[in-house]
């Protein structure tokens, strides 16, 4: 009778344990307001930005920065991060299409940055040679755009209706232009060996040489062309888009104010421009 007594004393013992270490698991994870926000690194400095703004509500925001955009897509896709910064609603939805992912902007468009055409080599698109070597985007929605930017200031021509025009939509190229397409995150890298290259503005000013800038680009998107393709906005999975809506709509409040606005102008020059001024 002893014997069993202690034997029952010793299975509640453990049962309490038991109970009070799920009860202290549990709180923990409902207090806990960890969050990862998936960027590029030029983007960095926006979430940092958004992180401070938060610290004192407890929310311990994670910057994470990849080197791939696809990467970084499929993270937000799969659950491995909350949310991503760095792409606007056409890459979104090209990449979804061609993915097979479900990934939905939340809030509206932060910022935009303007496309460039930029040489280290020529100061006019009229000095570029026959069969020049030109950098481009080889993503299908950038590389539509640049195709386009292109287009608009005479270099090419493009098959008219269609939306997201490729290579082959190339209707005439009177300077048999030879066109390489690159990973956006890599133009940087082969800038040196092309004659000349499409990038975003923030690629442009980021490489931070003196010749090659957006004052002295070849060609330059207008605000009216930049803003149609929408701007940057904040990335989540379908799947998660009523579980975090507290700490959601939060970051889109301070990525939508004017202070946030004035320190995009501010630390950018201009460079990235807030979507709705």
């Amino acid at each position: 009778m002893k014997k069993t007594s202690i034997i029952a004393l010793a299975l509640v013992s453990v049962l309490s344990l038991s109970l009070l270490a799920g009860c202290g698991n549990n709180s923990s994870e409902g207090q806990s307001k960890k969050i990862v926000i998936g960027v590029i690194a030029r983007e960095q400095p926006d979430i940092d930005y958004v992180a401070e703004k938060l610290k004192p509500e407890g929310y311990d925001i994670e910057v994470q920065v990849f080197n791939d955009n696809i990467a970084l897509n499929n993270a937000t896709a799969d659950g491995s991060i909350e949310a991503n910064y760095f792409q606007n609603e056409k890459y979104m939805t090209s990449f979804n299409e061609s993915n097979g992912t479900s990934l939905i902007p939340y809030g509206p468009n932060i910022y935009t940055t303007p496309v460039v055409f930029v040489s280290k080599k020529y100061k006019s698109a009229d000095e570029l040679p026959e069969g020049a070597e030109i950098g481009i985007a080889n993503d299908s929605a950038n590389r539509a755009r640049e195709l386009q930017l292109l287009a608009t200031n005479g270099l090419i021509k493009l098959r008219e209706g269609v939306e997201l025009p490729t290579l082959l939509d190339i209707t005439e190229n009177k300077k048999k232009l030879s066109f390489i397409e690159i990973d956006p995150r890599s133009r940087v890298g082969a800038f040196a060996d092309l004659d000349a290259m499409t990038a975003p503005s923030i690629t442009i000013s980021q490489m931070n040489d003196p010749e090659v800038t957006i004052d002295n680009a070849l060609f330059q998107e207008t605000s009216e062309v930049y803003k149609q393709y929408g701007g940057i906005v904040l990335a989540i999975s379908k799947d998660a888009e009523t579980e975090n809506k507290e700490w959601l709509d939060k970051v889109v409040d301070i990525l939508s104010s004017k202070e946030y606005a004035e320190w995009l102008l501010k630390t950018y020059n201009g460079v990235k421009k807030p979507y709705n001024q």
